[in-house]
């Protein structure tokens, strides 16, 4: 962090940061003046100097500091978490490192930010929904929830704090990966959702951003966001999905999910299963580029690249198998998870060892995420779904899948009603104009 002569107009003073340090709540006083003595006292005067002493001396992170430089003292405490660093974002809310000062353990804390809440009022369902089916699961290949509750209004998600990267990354930065690695991988997610599937949730929206790999190289299923109960009746398709309203990502959705995703059953997540190993093994979704509209006919209709011809080093029996994932009928797809996790786990024999981190170097990267901060990309260790409700109508229309939404039917029977009243207008005034 460079001194106060580096920053542009210089805002703050070295009194107002340490009034905001102190106002902040993350250092008592006591413990402040006692870090200050070490500081040599012709850096005392410089706020950006005594940032940086006091992140060096685990006092303050750097997320914590810049904040703290702006003038921003609120927030960084929020009810019984120390919040260290932003770790995730999308649109259904924010997800940051904290430390639980109950217990010292390191948590990531799931929010919806009030403003997000006060400009779409279904956004607070959808977050009260998810803290509610959060809670319905628990296995070691789905990231733990700890607690639900609310601070001042706000309320949050406390789940299990696991460093590592999302097989979205772990496949762009160092390619795809090998079949055996991949399968076992994927036996793991399976075993997730068969454990999230007896609980009767659909997940609804895997994709590789939603699987974090971590350091030991073991998979866990991130969030249930757009999660679906089996067999729930939907009350408002704008909050859940249903007719007119498609809920999922498009690289990863099942092609019946694409026309009521409020009906769907469990072989959803496993089409999206089958396109996820689909991108581990060949680098790319099955239906790269495009529009929304035209990845959802695709998804229907047609069928991705050969994966042979993309990863011709995979056997034609697990190729066979991912094709079948895919499917565009359900029923042509295995019964169930279980089923696809003992056929995974079959391929997934032989696999050759690969180097796992250790202790030391997991605590090393939460130092570094703790010390040093988070650069805008890294903000993928927690993935949250860009695409939440999407209406039909505007990614739909009848040429391009043969499917009207709700909406646009109502607005053209009301259109056709319009236009047979207007010319009965027309036709009476004719015959009275000829009497």
């Amino acid at each position: 962090m460079a001194s106060s002569a580096d920053q542009p107009g210089n805002p703050i003073t070295a009194e107002e940061f340490l009034r905001h340090v102190l106002r902040s709540g993350l250092v008592e006083r006591d413990e402040l003046q006692a870090s200050l003595r070490q500081v040599p006292r012709e850096q005392r005067e410089d706020p950006w100097l005594l940032a940086e002493h006091l992140i060096r001396y685990g006092k303050l992170t750097r997320f914590q500091a810049g904040r703290l430089l702006k003038g921003i003292a609120q927030g960084l405490i929020f009810g019984p978490f120390r919040v260290l660093a932003p770790i995730g974002k999308g649109g259904m809310g924010k997800v940051f490192l904290v430390r639980d000062m109950r217990s010292q353990q390191l948590v990531a804390l799931k929010i919806l930010p009030p403003k997000l809440a006060r400009a779409e009022v279904r956004m607070m369902a959808r977050f009260r929904r998810e803290m509610e089916l959060s809670q319905k699961v628990a296995h070691a290949h789905i990231a733990w929830t700890y607690e639900v509750g609310e601070v001042r209004g706000v309320p949050y998600i406390a789940m299990e704090y696991i460093p590592g990267r999302t097989l979205s990354r772990i496949v762009n930065e160092d390619g795809p990966l090998k079949p055996t690695r991949a399968c076992r991988l994927m036996a793991e997610v399976a075993s997730a959702l068969s454990h999230a599937h007896e609980q009767g949730l659909i997940h609804r929206d895997l994709k590789p951003g939603n699987i974090l790999i971590t350091p030991r190289d073991q998979a866990k299923v991130l969030d249930l966001g757009l999660a679906l109960i089996e067999g729930e009746i939907v009350h408002d398709a704008m909050v859940v999905g249903g007719q007119g309203y498609i809920v999922g990502t498009m690289d990863y959705i099942a092609p019946e999910q694409t026309l009521d995703a409020a009906s769907v059953d469990p072989r959803c997540d496993l089409y999206s299963l089958g396109c996820t190993l689909y991108f581990a093994l060949s680098g790319q979704p099955p239906f790269p580029g495009g529009t929304s509209k035209e990845k959802i006919a695709r998804h229907r209709r047609e069928q991705p690249v050969p994966l042979a011809t993309l990863a011709p080093h995979v056997p034609a029996g697990l190729i066979e198998f991912v094709e079948r994932l895919m499917s565009k009928n359900p029923d042509d797809r295995p019964d169930n998870a279980q089923q696809v996790e003992q056929e995974l786990r079959f391929w997934a024999t032989g696999e050759e060892e690969i180097a796992r981190e250790s202790e030391e170097e997991i605590s090393f990267d939460e130092t570094v995420v703790v010390q040093q901060g988070t650069a805008s990309a890294d903000l993928s260790a927690i993935s949250l779904p860009e695409f939440e409700i999407t209406p039909l109508s505007l990614l739909d229309n009848r040429r391009a899948t043969g499917l009207w939404s709700t909406n646009a039917v109502a607005l053209l029977m009301a259109s056709a009603a319009c236009l047979f009243l207007s010319a009965m207008v027309v036709i009476l005034l004719i015959l009275l104009t000829r009497r």
